[in-house]
């Protein structure tokens, strides 16, 4: 006979299994955030040069996450952010923005570490 503690622990590993727990605690996540936000102003943000800006990095930002694979993480950052289901940016216009040459290889990966890796090889 299956006891109510089973029946936790089978809904549980399910949930675990394909992905829904993770999915939950994102959704958990995002409700608390929007609760507490504006509960605890903050002095020491710096305002951007332009709401473009912010932009590009949001979508900078956006294209990581996906790459990687944080699909619940991107879904939070795209509530959070309020950004629609498609880029507002397209890549081409963002790398020319931003200053990368694409090639082969900047292609297979994340303009955010082709940033990163710029900034290493300047430094060098």
């Amino acid at each position: 006979m299956t006891t109510e503690k089973d029946l936790i622990n089978a809904v549980r590993d399910s949930l675990e299994a394909d992905g829904g727990l993770r999915r939950i605690k994102a959704q958990m996540r995002t409700e608390v955030m929007k609760i507490m936000d504006g509960s605890a102003p903050s002095d020491n943000t710096i305002s951007p040069h332009s709401p473009c800006d912010i932009l590009i990095l949001n979508e900078l930002i956006r294209e990581y996450f996906d790459w990687i694979g944080y699909k619940y993480t991107l879904s939070v950052l795209t509530s959070e952010c309020e950004l629609g289901r498609q880029p507002i940016f397209d890549r081409t216009f963002l790398a020319q923005n931003l200053g990368i040459a694409e090639n082969e290889t900047t292609k297979k990966l994340p303009l955010l570490f082709c940033l990163m890796k710029s900034f290493k090889n300047f430094k060098e």
